[in-house]
């Protein structure tokens, strides 16, 4: 039996909220950072897009692994691109 075969028996809705949760703390983040001039908070911005495609997929519009792969493409994208800045504002 795979590890969190159990949280099958939880209804879908509750998966939904914690995204919804997941998503507002994203926004919060980038907007903390906008105020605080960081020059990564755009870019926090793929973080909360990833909370809209796993609510796609409990809306039945993608399937898991779909959402799991854009997923971390996306958080993938973020950390290259937090990396590329961070580079290229210390080569400065």
């Amino acid at each position: 039996m795979p590890i969190g075969t159990f949280l099958d028996s939880f209804p879908s809705l509750l998966f939904v909220a914690a995204h919804l949760m997941f998503m507002a703390v994203g926004v919060w983040a980038v907007r903390s950072l906008t105020s605080a001039r960081s020059t990564f908070a755009p870019l926090l911005w793929l973080y909360v897009v990833t909370q809209l495609i796993f609510l796609g997929f409990f809306g039945g519009v993608i399937t898991m692994k779909m959402a799991v792969l854009i997923e971390q493409t996306l958080i993938v994208i973020m950390i290259a691109l937090i990396a590329a800045r961070r580079s290229a504002a210390t080569a400065h």
